[in-house]
């Protein structure tokens, strides 16, 4: 008789383990669907989403950005459309192009829609006005960056206009004295940082 009811016992603990190990198994079912439709949301949710909305979330930040081959690490203080401003670790800032981004990291995962509406050409005019030297990385068709150093002539539309500081006479033009610089469509420029050691 007692054999018996070890052998129940037992028979009885195989049925519970196997029922044990069969929810387990269910429950890990029901978790990697749980799983796959968070994914999916998350998925569907970032579809929604570019890489704007991703760096105006993370203003205030700190991100590092790649731009024409150069690295910058800093806290983004201003996410645009087209354009990001950051405040160098360091110190000084740097205005990078979104459409020359080699890559980028970033420490907030949020999103947000930019507050920023105004193209780049806007903070280069506030430049301008206050006689800012600049160094201006513009990209070539053949790939690489040309680093242009001069005060910005006219902020136009599409265009900039440098007054050379380095290697050429233009350099001793005035900022209002339009026509005397070298030309940069806004589409190729990268970056462009304040040279405030020429200050």
């Amino acid at each position: 008789m007692g054999r018996r009811m070890g052998v129940t016992d037992d028979a009885d603990g195989r049925f519970l383990r196997l029922f044990e190990d069969l929810e387990a198994q269910a429950s890990g079912r029901d978790l990697h669907e749980r799983l796959g439709e968070f994914s999916d949301l998350v998925a569907g949710e970032a579809a929604d989403h570019a890489l704007a909305d991703r760096l105006a979330g993370a203003v205030g930040h700190r991100i590092t950005v790649t731009s024409a081959g150069v690295r910058f690490t800093g806290r983004l203080a201003t996410a645009a459309r087209t354009w990001v401003a950051l405040a160098l670790e360091g110190g000084g800032e740097v205005l990078v192009s979104a459409a020359h981004i080699d890559d980028l990291r970033v420490e907030s995962c949020s999103h947000a829609q930019p507050q920023e509406t105004l193209s780049i050409a806007s903070p280069l005019r506030r430049w301008r006005e206050e006689r800012v030297p600049c160094a201006v990385a513009a990209v070539s068709a053949v790939g690489g960056a040309r680093t242009i150093v001069g005060l910005l002539g006219v902020v136009a539309v599409d265009y900039v206009e440098i007054l050379e500081t380095e290697g050429r006479d233009a350099g001793r033009g005035r900022a209002d004295a339009p026509g005397r610089g070298l030309l940069v469509p806004i589409a190729k420029i990268a970056f462009v940082r304040p040279e405030t050691r020429m200050l």
